[in-house]
């Protein structure tokens, strides 16, 4: 009996380190560590889909999209950075070249370069993003093998030129305005800010007409609000800013400070209006809502007449 309990236990020794040592139908293996890029390294980034590519390009303090050199979205921008950044490897997930499962395949993979100068510093693919919603299916360039990266960020590089554009037309602070030019319809309204006749710490600056009369505050106050950071829904390819200027607009709204601000809202386009700004090289759309609240801000701050349709 002794023997056999021997026995026994050097058997469950045996396959106990196995197990531990021997692991049937698994290979071990080691994940690949992308570099950690240094922050302000990249300088390129280049995104690729199917034969069509798209470059962002760092250009000062800003980044630019295309060979157009649109003003980027910094924020978008920063995003991608980020992910090339720290782009961390969590799982292996296939070795089988399945990258039609994982749409990895050239019909669908999303493929990113980051640059310094001509210097290649990351090359990898994105794939769709894995169920947990929290980690995305990539591959890394020379090697057929899919990875589970961390993170879900298949949507910051699945874009476009368009969407990528800084959409801000309009940008000051509103205390540094001291003077409001509205004009619509032929007549123009003027408002200058003065310092109060009483020091009162809550209202330090107030606002006149040319005639002495006080505009409405209210509508004074949502109007510097609305455009001292207008973003418009897009830009238009359609049209020039040097022809639409041409025309006379629905409103314009001069502001002053050191330098003139201007804003032109011309005729209706679509259930949007178009518009200029001194501030940005390119005629935009704005959503209709925004232009219906600037136009009610002006009605209602200068007394002008609505405009009737015919």
């Amino acid at each position: 009996m002794k023997k056999e309990y021997l026995i026994l236990a050097v058997v469950i020794l045996a396959l106990s380190a196995y197990l531990v040592f021997k692991k049937d139908n698994q290979q071990n293996y080691t994940l690949p560590a992308p570099m950690k890029i240094e922050k302000g390294k990249i300088n390129k980034i280049v995104i690729t889909r199917k034969n069509l590519a798209m470059e962002l390009a760092r250009k000062g303090e800003t980044w630019v999209v295309s060979d157009k050199k649109f003003t980027a979205d910094m924020t978008l921008v920063n995003n991608m950075l980020d992910v090339a950044r720290n782009l961390r490897i969590s799982a292996l997930i296939s070795e089988s070249k399945d990258s039609i499962r994982y749409e990895l395949d050239d019909d669908h993979a999303i493929g990113v370069k980051a640059f310094k100068g001509k210097d290649l510093l990351l090359s990898f693919k994105i794939g769709k993003t894995a169920p947990s919603f929290n980690h995305t299916f990539i591959m890394l360039a020379g090697d057929t093998r899919i990875f589970q990266a961390d993170k879900n960020f298949k949507k910051d590089f699945d874009t476009s030129v368009e969407t990528l554009r800084d959409k801000k037309v309009m940008t000051f602070k509103e205390a540094s305005i001291k003077k409001i030019t509205l004009e619509k319809n032929g007549v123009a309204k003027i408002l200058k800010s003065v310092k109060a006749e009483n020091d009162k710490k809550e209202d330090p600056v107030q606002w006149k007409f040319e005639d002495g009369t006080s505009p409405d505050k209210e509508a004074l106050t949502n109007l510097l609000s609305s455009l001292s950071f207008l973003v418009c829904e897009r830009f238009s390819d359609s049209l020039s800013k040097e022809s639409l200027e041409k025309e006379s607009p629905l409103i314009k709204i001069t502001l002053e400070n050191e330098t003139p601000i201007i804003l032109n809202i011309f005729r209706n386009n679509g259930d949007s209006m178009v518009g200029t700004s001194s501030m940005s090289p390119y005629p935009f759309v704005l959503e209709s809502y925004k232009s219906k609240d600037i136009f009610s801000y002006v009605d209602k701050l200068a007394g002008l007449v609505k405009e009737t349709k015919k």
